[in-house]
């Protein structure tokens, strides 16, 4: 679904993280850098900054998402940095998001989390657990964690349900080889789980994602083939499923990869997906891991300054002409948005005011 105003905006609390996963190659690899600066966590003096900044310049986003390249949960401040938005950016988003492998909330650090949801900005939380059974998950997460991440998970659906907090979750599962003969077991078991402590009050979905293999890359095609597989097998459909809803990615993530002959267009992510880096440094995709797309620091400009400013701009303007250079030329474009009309037309309008020709 194409996000509405300034699209998603990403905040990194930090990029650490305490998983190894199969599919991340930073933390897989084990990067000493991943955004080509050192790791770390994002200062709460600069982060009240950045918001305050947010509000200054009116700035909308469809949601906030609380994540990128580490696990937010390692952030010690993560409950007041969701406090400091639900307060200051409501009307100006949807929602608030965080994407967590839930493995450092045991209760006395999820219930903060959850208290600091408000009626007026819903907060989402997303737990990415990839397996069903404990030897899976060691093999796919590279820990043997699945049983405390179970735990975490259940008090937290048994706290929501007790004191009707306005928490949404949702349950995902990245298809790939370690585990997608456990597609089916682990819908029956979330499922079943989160139908009898639900209810009416909530919206909570169990996610099924294709992986995505270096922005497109070598592997790709194989990568869907499985997922597509896996899917058609195990029968799960998007749709209703006991008391959740079950989500599928039908669409291919990447306009373009080793399984595609299809034209690359004007990449989306370019206009909807700007990022803050635990740095405070504005970045334009959250595809871009190397940091190459850093607009400059927000503990410095404006959100807007930087995100409509010539470097912006530039970028925008070069895909549009069908030029993918630096770490766009190496990626196959995201394809889980639209680059509209009306989204180019301003580009080349801001184009004109600042000067600049393609």
């Amino acid at each position: 679904m194409q996000p509405k105003h300034l699209g998603v905006l990403q905040i990194e609390p930090t990029d650490l993280c305490n998983l190894t996963c199969s599919m991340c190659a930073p933390h897989n690899e084990g990067w000493e850098q991943i955004h080509a600066v050192p790791k770390g966590v994002m200062d709460m003096t600069l982060y009240r900054r950045i918001v305050d900044g947010l509000v200054e310049d009116d700035a909308r986003f469809d949601h906030i998402i609380f994540q990128w390249l580490g696990d937010p949960s390692l952030h010690p401040e993560l409950p007041e940095m969701i406090r400091i938005a639900a307060a200051k950016m409501a009307g100006r988003v949807d929602y608030l998001r965080v994407d967590t492998n839930a493995i450092r909330l045991p209760p006395k650090r999820m219930d903060p989390l959850m208290d600091a949801a408000c009626d007026a900005v819903p907060l989402l939380l997303v737990f990415t657990v990839d397996a069903a059974t404990r030897e899976t998950y060691q093999r796919v997460k590279g820990v043997d964690a699945l049983a405390r991440v179970r735990s975490n998970i259940r008090h937290l659906i048994r706290r929501r349900k007790a004191l009707s907090i306005p928490v949404n979750i949702q349950l995902q599962f990245v298809v790939q080889e370690g585990n997608a003969h456990e597609a089916a077991t682990f819908l029956n078991y979330w499922s079943d789980l989160l139908t009898c402590q639900g209810g009416e009050s909530w919206h909570d979905e169990i996610m099924f994602k294709r992986l995505s293999v270096g922005g497109g890359s070598e592997g790709q095609a194989a990568a869907d083939a499985l997922y597509e597989r896996t899917m058609a097998e195990a029968g799960i459909k998007a749709g209703p499923y006991g008391g959740v809803m079950v989500e599928v990615w039908n669409n291919r993530p990447w306009q373009e990869d080793d399984g595609s002959a299809g034209e690359r267009t004007a990449c989306p992510g370019l206009w909807l997906t700007p990022v803050i880096r635990h740095d405070g440094a504005l970045m334009m995709c959250c595809a871009d891991l190397r940091g190459e797309l850093s607009l400059g620091s927000l503990a410095e400009q404006g959100f807007l300054e930087l995100w409509n400013g010539v470097q912006a701009t530039q970028e925008r303007l070069k895909h549009l002409d069908g030029r993918f250079e630096g770490v766009c030329g190496g990626c196959g474009g995201i394809n889980w948005y639209t680059t509209t009309s009306d989204m180019a037309d301003q580009a080349r309008q801001q184009g004109e005011a600042l000067g600049l020709t393609l």
